[in-house]
Order: structure tokens, then sequence, then C-alpha cells
């Protein structure tokens, strides 16, 4: 597993917010912080640990019983206060000013929809698709054939040009509805990027 992949899990994600403002935690302390059961912690943290995100050390005894575990980020690891927004306008800026065309902004995004739902197969779209949205930071519900979404942050990285946003994310749908085996595809997407939301409806093909 990738550093990126590691951390763009919501639990691990988590996990790294709080050791970033904590400097180190426990294994209660961590699922704690992540809103999950200490048994469902222990694989995420396997995980950010595999990846060289964190790295553990055993507390002194203090009584009976296995001492604790603490667990803290490796040096150099850490968390920008604007989760990135400000590098994500400047990525946006630079898109714009070489003026991409609504194809190559679905392409983009459709790759990149692949690449977040992994090994093609079989998968629940109801599930891949706010999974995978929400990994970019939306926000998305799916039911019935539509994707709404919302919270989107064309307004604050793109205001100037929310079709760059708006193509992207639609390129994502594509790409997720793809890797998961589904034969629907985007057939409209009303765009409302004033209010942070758009609706993408889904139809068969073939």
């Amino acid at each position: 597993m990738g550093v990126l992949d590691a951390v763009a899990d919501p639990v691990r994600l988590g996990i790294v917010r709080h050791l970033a403002g904590h400097g180190s935690g426990t294994l209660t302390e961590l699922a704690e912080a992540a809103g999950v059961h200490v048994n469902t912690i222990r694989a995420h943290v396997a995980a950010l640990e595999e990846a060289a995100v964190l790295e553990s050390e055993q507390q002194a005894a203090s009584g009976p019983g296995r001492p604790a575990t603490e667990y803290r980020l490796v040096d150099g690891w850490g968390l920008s206060s604007t989760d990135f927004l400000e590098l994500a306008g400047l990525l946006a800026a630079a898109l714009a000013r070489n003026r991409p065309d609504r194809d190559t902004l679905r392409e983009t995004g459709s790759d990149w929809g692949r690449y977040l739902v992994g090994r093609p197969g079989r998968r629940d779209v109801a599930e891949e698709l706010p999974r995978a949205l929400e990994r970019l930071g939306f926000q998305a519900t799916v039911a019935d054939g539509v994707v709404r979404i919302s919270g989107c942050p064309c307004a604050v990285i793109s205001p100037d040009h929310p079709e760059i946003v708006c193509g992207l994310a639609t390129g994502l749908v594509e790409g997720v509805l793809a890797a998961s085996g589904s034969d629907l595809s985007v057939a409209e997407h009303d765009a409302h990027p004033e209010d942070r939301r758009c609706t993408l409806r889904l139809t068969h093909v073939g």
C-alpha cells in the first residue's frame, strides 16, 4: 500500500490528524479519535505502519499487565492546517491557464475514478461512488439512478472556472462506474457551483 492510499481512508486520516495534534496516542485513544472500535483500529494502524507513516514504541511498565504501545508520526510527517486548499487552488489555476476541453477533464477524472476503485470487478456503486467522492472532499448520495453531490469545492478552489471541478467530478463518477462493472453512465450533469452542489443523472448503456 502506497502512502497516498494509506492516508486516503477516512479512519486512517483521522488517526494521522489526531497524532499531528497530540504527538502520540495509544490504540484506545486512536480508536476514540477515529470513532471506531479498538479492534477495528488495529488494521488501520498496521497499514499506516507498513506505509511508514507512523511508528510505535512500547511504554515502560507501570504495573501488572502488558505495557501499552504508543504511536506517533514518523519524522517529517504532518498535515497542512489548510488541508491543501491553497495548493488545490493553485493547481486549478494552472489547469485553467491551459484551457482544457470538456473531454480532457472527463477523461482525467475517469482515470482517477478507476484508480480510486482499484482492481476492476463487480461492486455496489451506491457504496463506491460516495466513498470515492468523499476521498476528494465531496459529499454524495446515490439513489434511484441519481448522484447528488454537496459540499463541492469548486467555489473555494476554482471560483472563476467551476467547470474544471465539475468536469473532473463527472469523469470521476464515470470512472468509478466503469471500474465497478456497472452498465450505468452519466446522462446529465446539473451543476450549481454557487450553491456548491450538483446532480448527475445516470442511465443504462448498451
